[in-house]
């Protein structure tokens, strides 16, 4: 169903962030991707029917990862690139929150905090695997930065296989595969006491981490939530999916627009997850969703210990051997058939006489994408 408001409708009427000062000039740009996404100005293309004659034109879409309408061709693609690496193992949800009163630090160094916030994370997973299982642990973690709200909350979703590869040849088990990984508590504490550590040794950070800031991370008991294992490969593969490739609200999640203000839905958890509306000022929701748009090249997505790049294959192959699983067979994605049954879309399929015999007739327009960075000064903006 095509929502009734979308975030480029808010952007469009309410422009006070092209002349504003607060914003990054790559925010500014993300945001300018999202007002193009989908319309003439970023070219189209043409499609006929070769039965009926049906001709439908397409506007071709910005790619930008914070734009809410083109992530979800690129989550299904990641999904099932996950199934091939998936072991026949209990696997472990993770999530890795730090307290409110650091958010300025989140807020003024995104990329030094984020990346200490993953270095932190898995630092604590490596540990408690040296030490319990003695072997290599594995991790994938995605990094959110928001709450239902659109208020900074800076926390990292886990998934982490129940055992450890010892000596590179042999997987080993946690006993505690039917409760926990490992105790929540242990983690949160070394949590804390890595990503602090983490803190004071950075030179832009140091300095800040002073005082009462410094007193306020020791007197409050960080939050580590585990959750019991999952009951199979197919649910750890979907459950990940709805972390993957999310931005900090959907387009279905806004109610309505008027007279400069922005109404959407919202979960409260502390109520047991119970639906709610919140209604803020277009200014102010432009602001609370630009706190959520990363640095240019980051990677919120990241792999760990025996699912790292350079060496996750190997790896992978030698757990599949010590606990005799058999390895996937290697396929031949068709994109349509997935855009079919995962997006419940088929663009071969006309809308006319509904036969797939659709056909992409030469693009129009030279431009694919949003312009160059360097092209968009304050005169192409406006």
């Amino acid at each position: 169903m095509h929502p009734k408001i979308e975030i480029a409708q808010i952007l469009n009427e309410q422009q006070f962030w092209r002349e504003s000062t607060q914003f990054l000039a790559r925010q500014k740009y993300d945001l300018h991707a999202m007002t193009l996404c989908r319309t003439a100005k970023l070219g189209r293309h043409i499609d006929h029917c070769e039965k009926c004659k049906e001709v439908r034109v397409s506007y071709n879409s910005c790619r930008n990862r914070n734009c809410p309408k083109c992530q979800a061709t690129y989550r299904e693609k990641w999904i099932l690139k996950r199934e091939e690496e998936v072991l026949d193992v209990p696997y472990f949800h993770t999530v890795f929150t730090v307290p409110h009163h650091l958010n300025f630090l989140f807020l003024k160094y995104p990329k030094e905090m984020y990346d200490l916030l993953f270095l932190a994370a898995w630092e604590t997973i490596k540990t408690f695997g040296r030490v319990s299982l003695q072997g290599e642990m594995g991790m994938i973690a995605v990094l959110h930065t928001w709450g239902q709200n659109l208020t900074l909350h800076p926390h990292l979703h886990c998934i982490i296989p129940g055992g450890a590869l010892c000596n590179g040849k042999h997987w080993k088990c946690s006993d505690k595969t039917g409760k926990y990984l490992f105790p929540a508590k242990g983690l949160a504490k070394m949590f804390r006491a890595k990503l602090i550590q983490g803190i004071r040794k950075n030179e832009l950070l140091r300095t800040i981490l002073e005082g009462e800031v410094a007193r306020n991370c020791f007197e409050k008991e960080w939050v580590v939530y585990a959750k019991r294992p999952f009951g199979g490969a197919k649910q750890i593969i979907q459950y990940l999916g709805r972390y993957t490739h999310k931005t900090a609200i959907s387009n279905h999640r806004l109610v309505n627009y008027s007279d400069g203000k922005v109404t959407f839905s919202y979960k409260d958890y502390r109520q047991g997850g119970k639906k709610k509306e919140m209604t803020l000022s277009d200014v102010e929701f432009i602001q609370r969703y630009v706190r959520h748009l990363l640095p240019k090249g980051f990677r919120r997505i990241r792999h760990f210990g025996f699912y790292n790049g350079a060496i996750k294959k190997k790896k992978v192959t030698q757990i599949r051997t010590s606990i005799g699983q058999k390895p996937p067979k290697i396929k031949e994605w068709d994109w349509v058939k997935i855009s079919t049954e995962k997006l419940g879309y088929d663009p071969k399929v006309c809308p006319c006489c509904k036969e797939r015999s659709m056909v992409i007739m030469p693009r129009f327009a030279s431009q694919r994408a949003p312009p160059k960075k360097e092209n968009l000064n304050a005169a192409s903006i406006n």
